[in-house]
């Protein structure tokens, strides 16, 4: 594998002025200036592109060539950008595709680990070992539906029938992506990286995880008030919905939803998440 041969995607979906953690942590490697890049922003600020331009001209040590910026307002989700990006890759000719959460930090070494720490012949996939809070979350360990931290996480190939990793450090051959079908687009955040996993078991690509070690944060598992969590639970909702009608395992799905909006309603003692469940999950009616 050959740096001109990758294209990184990051996706940004805060309104912040300066460039992200996974921006910075992933452009101080020598070898990033010779990649492709796409910076897809789903809550794009005013003159954040010229703002990047600047950032690159006079903080970056170097000059990438090949980076394009997208704004989408209307927030299409990290399904579309994936999507997106993988055509701008194709274009460029790469072989090869990362995919950033803008809350990603990645060593300074990352490209060493990727580039050399397994055979690139035999694996379609390949992912880090990603910490949040201390725990491992990816790859998680994956059983009778349910992930949860990894106790043991090691550097090597993994069963993707038994490990799930997220979308953030997945590193994807993009003949392998195309192969499968690429994520779906109608799961537009929650659910994006499992989709795409059913869909990556299904083409039997082959998955390794590289020696990097990457620190992630996640809004999910930070407390928030009712209004706001009542809102990423009708997004939830919608996602699990457009899984399950479209390729999803449907009774694992509606599990689940069921299982989150009891949760959360026990958490916050309010019903509105059960109001949610049943008008936007189970009646496809957005509230």
């Amino acid at each position: 594998m050959k740096a001109e041969e990758v294209l990184v995607v990051v996706v940004l979906y805060s309104n912040q002025a300066e460039p992200c953690l996974a921006l910075r942590s992933l452009m101080a490697h020598p070898e990033a200036q010779r990649m492709a890049w796409v910076i897809w922003d789903n809550h794009p600020l005013p003159d954040m592109k010229t703002k990047l331009q600047d950032w690159l001209a006079h903080e970056g040590s170097f000059l990438i060539e090949r980076w394009h910026y997208e704004a989408h307002a209307e927030n299409p989700g990290l399904s579309c950008a994936y999507r997106a990006a993988s055509k701008w890759a194709m274009d460029w000719g790469c072989s090869w595709m990362l995919l950033a959460d803008q809350d990603t930090h990645f060593p300074a070494d990352w490209w060493d680990g990727y580039s050399q720490g397994v055979d690139h012949s035999a694996f379609g996939l390949m992912v880090p070992q990603l910490y949040s809070s201390g725990m491992c979350i990816s790859p998680a360990v994956h059983r009778f539906g349910i992930s949860r931290p990894n106790p043991r996480p090691w550097v090597g190939e993994i069963d993707l029938y038994r490990y799930m990793p997220i979308n953030s450090g997945m590193m994807i051959r993009i003949s392998d992506y195309i192969r499968c079908g690429g994520h779906l687009a109608e799961v537009r955040l929650d659910f994006s990286d499992t989709a795409f996993v059913y869909r990556l078991r299904s083409a039997a690509v082959r998955a390794a995880v590289v020696p990097v070690v990457c620190s992630h944060g996640l809004s999910g598992l930070e407390p928030g008030s009712y209004a706001v969590r009542l809102l990423r639970f009708r997004q939830f909702c919608r996602d699990a919905r457009a899984w399950a009608k479209t390729e999803g395992p449907a009774a694992y799905i509606t599990i689940v939803v069921i299982a989150r909006a009891l949760r959360l309603s026990m958490r916050y003692r309010r019903f509105g998440f059960m109001r949610v469940l049943l008008q936007q999950f189970f009646l496809g009616r957005p509230i």
